[in-house]
């Protein structure tokens, strides 16, 4: 089975996993935006770029991430993430093809493994924040991924500023079965490929 995934921002992780090989064979990178483009502009070459990715590995599902509803990075983060979501899935539906999406926290305890924590960055704070903590802490989920697939065997692209982008939607391909159908018209055709994923575990047991 043939999975294209996105992680989808202005600086779009995609990649394709034949789920026959092992996962170090996943193909990734990334989609780029010029920085001040406007989101518009964006959405349009979204589309673009998706339409090329399906042409050249003709998937069978397409999956990404949940888009946010409310981005702590406030109301145009938000508004991004929207817009170039619905243009992927405009995309992905005019090809016809079953699509899904699966939130951060699914495919990350999926990916880790559950109870996972990734490293921290703790900064001191001059003064205390509105909830009275002298320390502000950061996941660092971005080095966390990076460390994974190099640990997979999964090649990203070189430019370490958006690798982890690529790397979190090789994670999400391989976390394709946790996918939520939103169009019921595609449910039979994703729980046939549910299905033929537990024959062929069943027939290699």
């Amino acid at each position: 089975m043939k999975i294209l995934s996105f992680d989808t921002s202005k600086s779009a992780g995609w990649a394709f996993f034949d789920t026959s090989r092992h996962v170090s064979s996943i193909k990734c990178g990334v989609l780029e935006f010029p920085a001040k483009a406007s989101i518009e502009y964006c959405a349009d070459q979204m589309g673009l770029k998706v339409t090329a990715l399906i042409r050249e590995h003709k998937p069978d599902f397409v999956i990404m991430e949940t888009a946010l509803k409310m981005s702590p990075g406030g109301t145009m983060a938000t508004v991004v993430s929207c817009m170039l979501h619905g243009a992927v899935l405009a995309t992905v539906g005019n090809f016809g093809l079953p699509w899904g999406t699966i939130s951060s926290a699914t495919w990350r305890k999926m990916f880790y493994g559950a109870g996972f924590k990734p490293p921290q960055k703790v900064t001191k704070l001059s003064k205390p924040d509105a909830k009275g903590r002298w320390e502000k802490v950061e996941n660092l989920w971005k080095e966390a991924i990076v460390t994974q697939c190099e640990r997979e065997g999964i090649v990203l692209p070189p430019k370490k500023a958006i690798a982890h982008n690529a790397g979190e939607a090789a994670a999400i391909a391989i976390c394709w079965t946790r996918a939520e159908i939103h169009a019921g018209r595609y449910i039979p055709a994703f729980q046939g490929f549910l299905q033929n994923r537990n024959e062929r575990q069943g027939a290699a047991a």
